[in-house]
């Protein structure tokens, strides 16, 4: 058996026991953000073996601990499985550049890596959008199959072609569908809405007469209560609690079409990437995987239990009619079938021929039936 075997079987074997680990019980909370150059406490360093320090900036400011769980979980698990060979310093959004600059911080070596969202790049590159989100074309079953086993790995990679190294950095579930003070029916009720969001859904809801506007997710709230906005979407259920969307707005929308499942990223230095040994490079990888199911899965588990707090809140729960879900959708295969980009129609070509075959066996497993239990 080779080297290369063994090493495979080893780092197979470690993350294993890692994840047999975790499936005991235990809390699942967001560990402390915001302190400069945090630590997570890795196994030190058998002696003799060389350390290598990197330096990690997340997009996440201190406020949205829920996705800094994210990247505090890859770098646990990396400075875990490289028995401390790898040592991360790892700050919030602004400590070392601007959260929109970490993609060039990371090209150019000002940072080792970033852990990061796609679709802050979509200035640069507009295929970024696929990987960063997907509407309900499938589920997020669907969306992880795609990236994994459909050439969306690959297609992300050739995105950003050799700028630097990216992996997906956590899944997530569905947003919610948006904020309003006023119900909303169909499309037409978005005309003349002052409206915060982002992507494709934002071209459609402009279409549709909105004044749409993007914003960070600090400053929605804020403008919700001045009235500088009328309504907004921005995340799940737990990172809109955290932010106080309840406190300034009546109704809350489901289901979220225009993202029913995500991707964060994580970005890595060509250099500092290529210069580390072969299994450290597999175990910065692998810990990708193995963080991002860990951290997004505690992150669906709050998302469920929040929403019993919204209802003690007096939040109003609404669902878009489903006049108004086929709208939506058939809006949004029309903008990708239409969009001038021609890594875009790559990437949505690559979509398109997975969903010819998930989709009818999905469909045959969907289950129609009510469940309730008590």
């Amino acid at each position: 058996m080779n080297k290369h075997v063994l090493l495979t079987m080893g780092l197979i074997a470690t993350i294993v026991s890692m994840l047999l680990v975790g499936c005991a019980p235990q809390a699942s909370q967001p560990s402390e953000t915001g302190t400069p150059g945090s630590q997570t406490g890795a196994t030190p360093a058998a002696a003799g073996d060389e350390v290598i320090k990197w330096t990690c900036q997340s997009v996440w400011p201190a406020s949205l601990p829920r996705q800094q769980f994210l990247v505090e979980q890859w770098v646990k698990d990396v400075e875990e499985l490289s028995n401390g060979r790898i040592d991360i310093d790892m700050y919030v959004a602004g400590e070392i550049v601007p959260a929109f600059e970490c993609y060039e911080a990371v090209r150019d070596g000002t940072l080792d890596m970033s852990h990061s969202w796609a679709g802050y790049w979509i200035g640069k590159f507009p295929a970024a959008t696929m990987f960063a989100a997907t509407p309900a074309f499938m589920d997020v079953v669907g969306y992880m199959t795609w990236m994994y086993q459909g050439g969306g790995k690959e297609l992300w990679q050739e995105t950003y072609g050799n700028d630097l190294k990216v992996i997906p950095g956590g899944w997530l579930w569905a947003e919610g569908g948006g904020w309003s003070n006023s119900e909303i029916t169909s499309l037409e009720d978005f005309a003349g809405v002052k409206y915060r969001t982002v992507l494709i859904w934002g071209e459609i809801l402009s279409e549709m007469g909105a004044a749409v506007v993007t914003l960070p997710g600090g400053e929605i709230v804020p403008s919700l209560e001045r009235g500088t906005l009328d309504a907004a979407e921005f995340s799940t259920p737990t990172s809109d609690w955290g932010l106080g969307f309840h406190e300034v707005a009546d109704y809350m929308y489901f289901p979220g079409l225009h993202q029913i499942a995500g991707f964060n990223e994580v970005l890595l230095n060509n250099d500092s990437f290529n210069a580390l040994p072969a299994d450290l490079q597999a175990i910065v990888v692998a810990a990708s995987d193995l963080g991002g199911v860990k951290a997004a899965s505690a992150w669906v588990m709050s998302d469920c239990e929040v929403i019993s707090k919204y209802d003690d809140y007096g939040t109003t729960f609404m669902k878009y009619p489903v006049e108004m879900q086929q709208d939506i959708m058939d809006r949004f295969i029309e903008k990708y079938d239409n969009y001038d980009d021609a890594l875009f129609q790559k990437v949505w070509q690559s979509q398109k021929d997975f969903l010819q075959v998930y989709t009818p066996y999905k469909d045959l497993q969907t289950v129609e039936a009510q469940i309730t239990v008590e």
